[in-house]
Parts: structure tokens; sequence; C-alpha cells
């Protein structure tokens, strides 16, 4: 009698399990037992019966089970003979890592009786099911399944993909069943945050974005399951810890805590340079201490895949410092951009200048004189460069401004711009904990009062465009950059205000006035300026 209850039990817990997590515990591809967290994602699409297509993340920290959860996906519905599944990663080499998803795919399928076509990289299995192992990264490589039939498509490290070009026509559009069949439509992904598809992939699972048009928080479009290290019995959590340790924090913070509001540090903007955002009505910048110019990058295509139109509005202030005080890009046609540039510098007012870039060839300058031409005729101030501060026509050069940076190419042009920012960063002393030089000579003073650096106002715009620029110059998106350099270039060419002289003195600088001012020594009285101290 005991054993028949347990067995009965047993029977009845394996029914309960099935229906919430399918044919996954007697499953020989499947040779462990599912985590909570696994089990929570293998049985999602139970809970979304209205959809064609289901869709869900899984991932956020490192070592979290994310490849074993797709290999036990692909893996769910082999026994059914008409099933189709096909894994995906970037690029060959990453496919092929020991310990990655082919090397895994082989230990755990071969032993249970599937074939491997070595050549086609494809898995058979007993019932005539297939799962292919394959890498999609040249910008063409999605179009060779245009003819192809998958009931699931799994990605591993969405994030590595810049675009969801790839993703959306595979992962969508090859899904398809045979009438009468009951295999669901899947396309899952495993990922940490970071990459750079890291905000296409956190705004579509986890959220977080701002919606540039609305102000309004984005709202995931499908599920996302977070993993942790603690869930992965699997894995030695301590020394795996402890390897993240010596990674940069920002790294550290996704990886080890799945933390998707961090993001990889970038090598011309970092969030953090730009110091406290500045409040769009506290912080209003008197009309008569700056000087203001809202610079264009100009495209001319509604294509999805096209360049944007990207106006980004910087003031420089009397004393130096600069301030990004709004950013907005699009896509549109020559008709429709000229009309909204315009619109735009309607709201801006008539005190802000209008910056255009020329497009390299004869038609650039062609297309900005008859903007410029409606512009003033508005009685706006237009001026515009190309990227090369340089001309030969003289009849041009009466309106080109030469900007200060005469480097080839977008990150040359950013080189400045990167430098003024970091620099404010380190003027400031906002560096000082993390070992970065010290030079405080603006810490303490008025944001008004800074002599250098970068400062950006908050706004349901900011978000988006630090989400770009921070990810330059390696980010499919290079707009806004563009229009931040070009911005930049025209302010230091056209300095504002009056610079103070230095003290009218002979005795040289005291030493230490380039680290934190309460390791500076005492200044005597002769030594001071006429301000009565020094400034570095």
């Amino acid at each position: 009698m005991i054993a028949e209850r347990e067995a009965t039990a047993r029977e009845h817990l394996l029914r309960v399990y099935e229906g919430v997590c399918p044919h996954v515990l007697q499953n020989p591809f499947i040779p462990h037992k599912p985590t909570p967290r696994q089990r929570k994602f293998l049985g999602l699409h139970l809970e979304y019966p209205e959809l064609d297509v289901f869709e869900a993340l899984f991932g956020g920290a490192a070592g979290g089970g994310k490849s074993d959860s797709l290999l036990m996906a692909a893996a769910q519905y082999v026994h059914e003979p008409t099933y189709s599944g096909i894994l995906f990663r970037r690029t060959h080499t990453e496919l092929a890592l020991p310990g990655a998803l082919l090397d895994r795919a082989l230990e755990w399928w071969i032993p249970a009786g599937a074939h491997f076509d070595a050549v086609n990289k494809v898995f058979r299995f007993p019932s005539g099911a297939k799962v292919a192992i394959a890498y999609l990264k040249g910008p063409r490589d999605h179009t060779r399944y245009q003819g192809a039939e998958f009931q699931f498509t799994g990605w591993d490290e969405l994030t590595h993909w810049e675009t969801d070009k790839p993703y959306s026509y595979v992962g969508r559009s090859r899904l398809r069943r045979p009438e009468g069949s009951t295999i669901p439509l899947r396309t899952l992904s495993a990922s940490n945050p970071g990459g750079p598809g890291h905000i296409w992939v956190r705004d579509r699972f986890v959220g977080g974005g701002v919606d540039v048009a609305t102000g309004e928080p984005i709202e995931p479009s499908f599920p996302y399951v977070p993993s942790r290290i603690a869930d992965n019995p699997h894995l030695d959590r301590a020394s795996y810890v402890e390897s993240l340790m010596g990674l940069h924090p920002t790294v550290r913070r996704q990886l080890l805590e799945g933390d998707w509001s961090a993001r990889e540090p970038g090598d011309y903007f970092r969030v953090e340079w730009f110091g406290p955002m500045l409040d769009p009505e506290l912080d209003a910048i008197p009309r008569n201490e700056s000087i203001a110019i809202r610079w264009w990058d100009l495209a001319a295509s509604e294509k999805e895949s096209a360049a944007r139109t990207a106006g980004v509005l910087m003031a420089r202030l009397r004393q130096g410092v600069r301030v990004i005080c709004h950013a907005t890009a699009f896509r549109a046609t020559p008709g429709k951009r000229d009309a909204r540039i315009a619109q735009q510098a309607q709201l801006d007012g008539h005190q802000v200048v209008v910056g255009i870039e020329v497009e390299p060839g004869s038609g650039g300058i062609a297309q900005v004189e008859a903007l410029a031409k409606t512009l003033r005729g508005q009685g706006f101030r237009v001026v515009w460069a190309r990227p090369k501060a340089e001309t030969s026509n003289k009849a041009e050069s009466r309106h080109v401004v030469k900007a200060a940076s005469t480097e080839k190419g977008k990150a040359g042009r950013c080189d400045p711009v990167a430098s003024c920012l970091e620099r404010g960063h380190a003027r400031r002393g906002e560096c000082n904990d993390t070992g970065e030089p010290w030079y405080g000579a603006d810490a303490g003073e008025a944001w008004m009062g800074g002599r250098d650096g970068l400062r950006i106002y908050a706004g349901a715009w900011t978000q988006p465009y630090l989400d770009e620029v921070e990810g330059f110059p390696d980010a499919t998106l290079l707009d806004m950059a563009d229009a931040t350099s070009g911005a930049w270039a025209w302010l230091e060419a056209h300095a504002f205000g009056v610079r103070v002289p230095p003290p009218t003195t002979t005795k040289a600088m005291p030493t230490g006035t380039d680290v934190h001012p309460e390791d500076r020594p005492e200044i005597g009285k002769s030594e001071r300026d006429r301000r009565g101290h020094w400034r570095p």
C-alpha cells in the first residue's frame, strides 16, 4: 500500500510538473533537473497561449545557467518528428569556445542518442527532429534563412547583436509549423547586460528606457526571467565571484548583479563625467551670460536602417563651461526634415544660432544653402561647416565656419569634446574617490562658474541621448555624437565672455595646487592673487 501511494504521488507530481514545464523531467536530452528559474523560463509559453510567436529573455547575472536554459528549451520538443529548431551565437569563434553552446550540446545530446552532422552543424534526434547551431555575424547573414522554417530559435548572448534586425527577421518571420501541429512557436534568448545591443534588448524585455516622443518610461513587450549566480548549483560560486572582482565597477554590476541600468564605460562620453544633471527651471541660464547653437547633422531618408538627422543644442557660459540643453533625432525626407528644423528653430528662439554640417559633394552645399535661405528669412542666424575645416570655394568661404578641430573622421572630431568633458569632471573634484588625477579647481563652485567641462540638463530626451553617445564610437547610431562635436567645435571657435587675466606676480605658484584642497599647503598673503587666493 505504501509503495502504491508513493507511486501515485510521484505520478501526480509528474503531471503537475508537466503542466508548468512540459517535456523536461523525463527527457533523455536534458541531463539534469532545471533550477526553479529555468523551470519558470521553460514553461512561460503556456501562460501566453494567445501569442502566435512567444518571446522571452533569460539572463542578468553571469553564471546563472543561461546557455543551459537555451539547450533545455531547444530539446523540449525533440520527441516530435516534425520539430525543427536552431540556436545562434553572433560569431563562429563564440560558438566553438570550450564549454560554449556547441561544446555543451555535444556533451548532452550525443550520449543520449542524437547524431551530429559536423559539416552542417545539425543534430538529428531519433524521432527525426532536428536542431541546428549557427552564427549570424554579417549584415546580410540572416538572409540565408529566407526559405527556412523553425518552431524554435534560441539566441545566446542576445546583446552581442547591435540591432534587432537579424533577431526580428529569423526569430519571427521564419517560425512556422505544419497544419494541425501543437508544437509552440518560440523565440527564446539569454544574455547578460552590456554589449552593443544592450539598449534594444533592455527596452524590449526589461524596460527602463525613456520614449523620446512622450517622455514616458518604456514598458517591456515580452517576459524577462532574471538569473543569479546563487541560482546555479552546478557552478563554483565563490571562485567565480572572486574572478569578477577585478573588473570595472560598471561591468561588475552587470555581470555580478545583472543590473540593466549599468552601462559599460564609454571611451569618449561617460555619464559620470557630465556630473549631476541640471534642472531646466532651477538652473536656467541667463540669456546675457551665454552663447548657444543648435548644430544639425543632416540625413534624408525615412528608412529604418538609414542615418538620422540629429540636432544638439549646446550653450557656452561666460566663464567657459558648456551645457547640453536639448537633443533630438529623427528620420525624414528632405522636405519634412527642413520643416522640422525650422520648427525646432522657432522653439529654440532667435538667440540660438542654427549650425549645419555640410555633407560631402556639391549637393551638400546646395541643400544647406536652400535651408539657410528659409531660416534667414525667418530671422535666424545660420552658419555651416564641412567635417574638414577647409574650403576652396571663395563664395562658400564667406559663410562656412571653420571648426576648431581639423581631425578627419568622427572619432577625431569627438576627441576634443571628450577631453573637455573629462577635464570638467576632474576640475569639479568628482573623481577623487576613483583614483583619477585630482585638480579640483572648480570644486565647490556654482556650476555656472565652472571654467571648463560639459554639463547636461535633465529631460525626456536625456537618457536616450546618453545611451547613444556613451556607446560611441562602437555603437550603431553615431548621429548624436556628430551633432555634439559640431556644436562644441563652433562654440570653441567663438568664445563668449572675457577671460580673467592671471595674477600679476613674479613668484612661482606654490606646489600642491593640483591636489585635493585639504592637502594643499597654506599660502602667505604676499603670494595670493587679486581675489585673495591662488587658482590653478
